[in-house]
């Protein structure tokens, strides 16, 4: 299982699409922070206080996560079935830590790059955020949970690669609406979403880790099912 998700974990950071990726967090984060610095005062009349540094990278995490989350990693499981060395792997070890390893190695991306990110933010704010922290990485928990439950869904990468897309535009914009919409039924639909949870704050946030958990589950009962 771990060297499993050291290679992917590897593997994410010599990706070119990943250098990208990074580059963009970053850059965003450190330009949000800093604009944030020269408005300190307007922060704390609006009460945000050091949350407010943190605009760009959780602006980046709720939006624009899970759609960063799946093209970076939209295959990682199709994509070995592809090229037929799932079938080594299954020899190797069991389905539940192939699933396991991958999952961890996107996962622990992740942290990296969030922690980076609000080690840049501390530099501005004088202070390191570490409940915007776990906010981000439950939240990223579940992005990475649907991510691999459509790599295996899907057998083709172009095809997870497209339904990726249409998801991570699609699926913010329903959530959002189902949070802050008057309509009932609309509005019904906020608890089968991540973003709710996030929204909510304190300890709601854990919940993400419950969904992501339940998400998982249902991606290795169907992996084990699967032919490969």
């Amino acid at each position: 299982m771990w060297a499993i998700c050291t290679k992917e974990f590897r593997n994410l950071f010599k990706s070119v699409k990943s250098i990208i990726v990074i580059v963009i967090i970053f850059g965003v984060t450190y330009l949000i922070a800093d604009i944030m610095e020269k408005s300190a005062d307007q922060l704390k009349e609006l009460g945000l206080g050091s949350d407010g540094y943190a605009m760009g990278t959780l602006f980046i995490v709720f939006l624009l996560g899970i759609l960063f989350i799946s093209g970076l990693s939209h295959d990682m499981i199709n994509r070995e079935v592809s090229s037929r060395t799932m079938r080594f792997l299954v020899t190797k070890t069991t389905r539940n830590k192939i699933i396991a390893g991958k999952y961890l190695g996107v996962w622990f991306f992740w942290l990296c790059c969030i922690v980076c990110s609000f080690i840049l933010i501390s530099l501005v704010s004088k202070k390191f955020l570490w409940f915007n922290v776990m906010d981000c990485m439950t939240f990223i928990s579940v992005g990475i949970a649907f991510t691999i439950l459509f790599s295996v869904i899907i057998p083709k990468p172009s095809i997870s690669m497209f339904f990726s897309i249409v998801f991570s535009l699609a699926f913010p914009a329903l959530s959002y609406w189902s949070i802050y919409s008057n309509n009932n039924l609309v509005n019904s639909f906020k608890y089968l979403t991540p973003y709710y949870y996030s929204s909510l704050g304190n300890y709601f946030i854990l919940i993400n880790l419950v969904y992501a958990l339940l998400v998982l589950f249902i991606a290795l009962a169907l992996f084990k099912r699967r032919d490969l």
